[in-house]
């Protein structure tokens, strides 16, 4: 595939993300997890902080990035806020999750990077969730730049890449304390690929920092990336360096997430994150088995292909399957889950879908086989589509179908909202509600 080809393929993607994540966003009434959340926003508008609860809620992050966009966009008074404006910050991390894919174009192929745009443009999944005020589309993002930095890093021995690796996983900590569970995963996929490949590196090992016409050595290249993840995640939690309460908190925090993984109401059976992924029969069949299935294609790929002179390519898509498996292995045994979670695990199995699609298509040099691909791949997009549309068109009416939704509020709240603001008129300034 050409370069312009590619670029086509990536503008489409952009253009179907913005399609789909952008209308009516403020038609559906917000979860409790959204409303609680702009709340904390606009409390840390107030108080000039943000004060971290080690108990529920997460990191600052969502709220710092709500408080940037909101500045470059102009928003005014804080109480004025409305719903689609902060789910809007959340669509920015959903297209910047599209656009991160162009980093591994090297490691997953041109063909496989298009494709694998194009899938997550319209995965109604990811679509779903980038129209949600939560933390896990930024979460997801911090995710992936961490693992291309670190690809990046590993194979072209810039700085800049550390830095940024070390940057995104000091905002992982700081958007979500469940981090863990992908690092470790992360790990148990380095390690795999570095026992079944010969490594990532093409060259020496280590960092080289150019000054001038001087080449200065640093031995312990990923100690240095720790250290950068620490200070952001310090600097975050701290609020810049003036609260430090809250970054004790933030470690000590993970007694609270130890019992509350046991399953605090949310308990699901052990399958239950396959069956959002792949088949639940609700008004009609949600399943994103295309991107499941493509994605074990390209996990077989990754461990019997042969790479001839790519083998850091080989050694990243044995990382990413190894790591796909543990994360979901991970996340199917603790009892607590809720559907958002899965989202870091599905957007590792788009990117193998990706890479599947690509070598489905290269098998053969016959035009019927690559037309076969090919009408087979189209239709898997538009059961998307489809699936994404329905989850966008309820005209504010909260439309509860579908493996995303998840105690979500209803419609019929809005009209108690819409009492209280009537009663509020005729009322002292002073009136409040307060729920029972």
């Amino acid at each position: 595939m050409s370069g312009l080809a590619l670029a086509f393929l990536a503008a489409l993607a952009v253009g179907l993300a913005l399609f789909y994540r952008l209308p009516d966003l403020g038609l559906r009434p917000m979860h409790t997890d959204e409303a609680n959340l702009g709340v904390k926003f606009i409390d840390m508008c107030k108080q000039g902080r943000f004060d971290y609860d080690p108990h529920d809620f997460h990191g600052p992050v969502l709220h710092y990035a709500t408080w940037v966009y909101g500045t470059l966009a102009g928003w005014g008074d804080s109480m004025a806020i409305t719903e689609a404006d902060l789910r809007r910050v959340v669509v920015v991390f959903g297209i910047l999750l599209v656009l991160s894919t162009l980093l591994v174009t090297d490691a997953l192929g041109r063909p496989a990077t298009g494709m694998a745009m194009l899938m997550m443009a319209v995965s109604p999944m990811m679509v779903f969730y980038s129209r949600y005020y939560i933390m896990e589309m930024p979460y997801v993002l911090w995710l992936a730049l961490f693992m291309f930095a670190c690809w990046r890093f590993s194979v072209y021995e810039s700085w800049l890449w550390l830095a940024l690796a070390g940057a995104s996983l000091g905002l992982m900590h700081g958007t979500k304390g469940t981090f863990v569970i992908n690092t470790m995963a992360m790990l148990c996929g380095w390690v795999a690929a570095k026992m079944l490949t010969d490594g990532f590196e093409h060259r020496n090992r280590g960092l080289h920092l150019s000054i001038g016409r001087s080449r200065h050595f640093i031995q312990w290249p990923w100690a240095w990336g720790a250290l950068i993840a620490l200070v952001i995640s310090v600097m975050l939690f701290s609020g810049f360096f003036r609260f430090w309460d809250d970054v004790k908190e933030s470690f000590t925090t993970y007694g609270s997430y130890a019992h509350r993984s046991t399953g605090a109401g949310h308990e699901k059976a052990w399958y239950y994150y396959l069956s959002v992924l792949l088949w639940t029969k609700d008004f009609f069949l949600w399943t994103e088995m295309m991107i499941g299935g493509l994605a074990a294609v390209g996990m077989i790929h990754a461990f019997t292909g042969r790479f001839q002179r790519e083998e850091p390519r080989k050694a990243f898509l044995v990382f990413l399957s190894v790591y796909a498996l543990v994360a979901l292995a991970f996340y199917s045994i603790i009892p607590y889950k809720t559907p958002w979670t899965f989202l870091s695990v599905q957007h590792v199995l788009t990117l193998l879908a990706g890479v599947g699609a690509q070598f489905l298509f290269a098998q053969s040099q016959s035009r019927v086989w690559k037309a076969i691909c090919s009408i087979l791949f189209i239709g898997g997009l538009y059961h998307l589509c489809a699936q994404s549309m329905f989850t966008i068109r309820d005209r504010g009416r909260a439309n509860l179908r579908g493996p995303y939704v998840y105690s979500h509020t209803t419609s019929s709240a809005m009209q108690l909202v819409e009492k209280l603001r009537d009663i509020a008129k005729f009322q002292k300034a002073d009136f409040s509600a307060q729920v029972i």
